[in-house]
């Protein structure tokens, strides 16, 4: 029954991609004569009506809880930037679980690795919703800095996401770990057991960019049930495990931090986002611990997503695909989405050269 949930979602998630593509087209294409903030406000709710539609599949069809601990309760909409733990593919799955609790899931953009431009179609449209390419090898920061003016619009709201880790932490990935700690012990720096040293370069671009347009950052930690065993910590769960079912429980750690408290000097906010994942590995710890170890829910408390959130988006994107049942055209025009979209997006990206 799990792998044909599984099957059912992905096919359902996927398949709606051509044709939000489509409509988000329509909607570029009328928006050019207006001003840019105008087009990110539709864009903004067309991405989050998206995001809610694969939250149907990840939240109440698998039966995922998220237990919440920490600032949750005193979120409002505003500008943040939004620090996370970098364990699992599902971690955008956990923002769009914050995010969508706090009103403000359309608004998320992410700080991504270059290569995730090479996916069909989401690779072109991510950076016209205007999340920000980053090619580590290569980092040209005017590119970074380029995408990043673009927000500072006062009519456009953002969570700019940024896992600082910038790899997944994987306890098995002994190789990665070992050179991470040798990072943190050649700068002298506290040794993380459940975190890779964070970089703070890319969260300090930011920062440093729009202080004058961020309210607060956002410290937030993941644990994720099924990653603990009695012997310690194994390897998260990640997307296709929620989808089997494998995955029932999410902990979301958040802490607000007010803008102003963030050091403006490079040097101190290096110090500074290293003792908050030394706070973060302290919290954590706490979850892999095999001679004590505290529950899921202890701390915390669950916020059910109410389904009606999650509905209409449902309803709508699945609408969307009824017709490639019964119309030849649809396909054909489906089809085409499909190729031109994926090719002339690449095209676009190369040309454009965003990373």
């Amino acid at each position: 029954m799990g792998h044909l949930h599984f099957i059912c979602s992905a096919i359902l998630i996927v398949g709606a991609a051509p044709t939000f593509l489509a409509f988000w087209l329509v909607w570029k294409i009328l928006s050019l004569i207006l001003p840019g903030w105008m087009y990110q406000e539709i864009d903004d709710i067309f991405f989050g009506s998206y995001q809610k539609y694969i939250l149907f599949f990840f939240e109440h069809c698998s039966g995922l809880k998220v237990y919440f601990s920490g600032d949750f309760d005193g979120l409002k909409q505003e500008n943040a930037l939004y620090l996370s733990n970098h364990q699992s593919t599902a971690d955008w799955i956990a923002c769009n679980s914050v995010a969508v609790r706090n009103k403000s899931i359309g608004q998320i953009r992410y700080v991504m690795k270059d290569g995730l431009q090479t996916i069909p179609m989401y690779g072109f449209y991510f950076y016209q919703h205007a999340c920000v390419y980053v090619n580590r090898d290569a980092f040209r920061p005017q590119k970074m800095l380029e995408a990043l003016d673009y927000l500072k619009h006062p009519k456009i709201r953002s969570w700019i996401v940024i896992f600082p880790e910038g790899t997944l932490f994987d306890p098995v990935d002994i190789p990665t770990i070992e050179k991470s700690r040798k990072i943190a012990e050649e700068k002298k720096l506290p040794v993380l057991g459940n975190h890779l040293t964070p970089r703070y370069r890319g969260a300090y671009m930011i920062f440093d960019r729009l202080k004058e347009k961020l309210d607060a950052v956002y410290n937030v930690t993941y644990v994720y049930d099924n990653s603990m065993t009695d012997e310690g910590r194994k390897t998260a769960p990640q997307l296709i495990d929620i989808l089997l079912g494998r995955c029932k429980e999410i902990r979301v750690h958040l802490k607000r931090i007010p803008i102003d408290n963030v050091p403006n000097d490079q040097e101190k906010f290096k110090l500074w986002i290293h003792e908050l994942f030394k706070d973060n590995d302290d919290f954590i710890s706490q979850f892999f611990n095999p001679k004590k170890r505290i529950s899921m829910t202890s701390g915390a408390k669950e916020v059910p997503l109410s389904f009606y959130d999650t509905l209409p988006s449902f309803l709508f994107f699945t609408a969307t695909l009824l017709p490639l049942l019964f119309s030849p055209v649809w396909r054909q025009l489906y089809f085409y989405t499909i190729v031109l979209g994926s090719v002339l997006g690449y095209m676009w990206l190369g040309i454009k050269s965003v990373s």
